[in-house]
């Protein structure tokens, strides 16, 4: 809960500092939430794979996601697709059949 609640409040500080496009600040910190919790869930109460996912999530908001022309709810909705993508194995993009 500790790592789920770290990362929750950096997603948050890191994305409200971007512009924000029809996004509210209560709505960002909510999609945060759900990033936390996709981590959360993901990682099933594994430590090593918690910080491996914090380790990606922050790759991700260093490139494209989270500094483009999207907003933050956009980034967080983006971010959420690559992890799961990168749980099913997918590339960022591909769709499972």
């Amino acid at each position: 809960m500790k790592i789920r609640s770290t990362l929750a409040i950096s997603c948050v500080l890191a994305l409200l500092s971007q512009p924000s496009l029809a996004c509210s600040p209560e709505d960002a910190i909510e999609m945060a939430e759900k990033v936390a919790q996709t981590i959360n869930r993901i990682a099933a109460g594994d430590p090593d794979k918690a910080n491996q996912l914090h380790t990606q999530l922050l790759e991700l908001q260093q490139r494209d996601p989270t500094r483009s022309e999207h907003g933050p709810c956009r980034a967080y909705e983006r971010i959420i697709e690559e992890l799961e993508a990168r749980e099913r194995g997918e590339a960022p993009g591909e769709t499972s059949n």
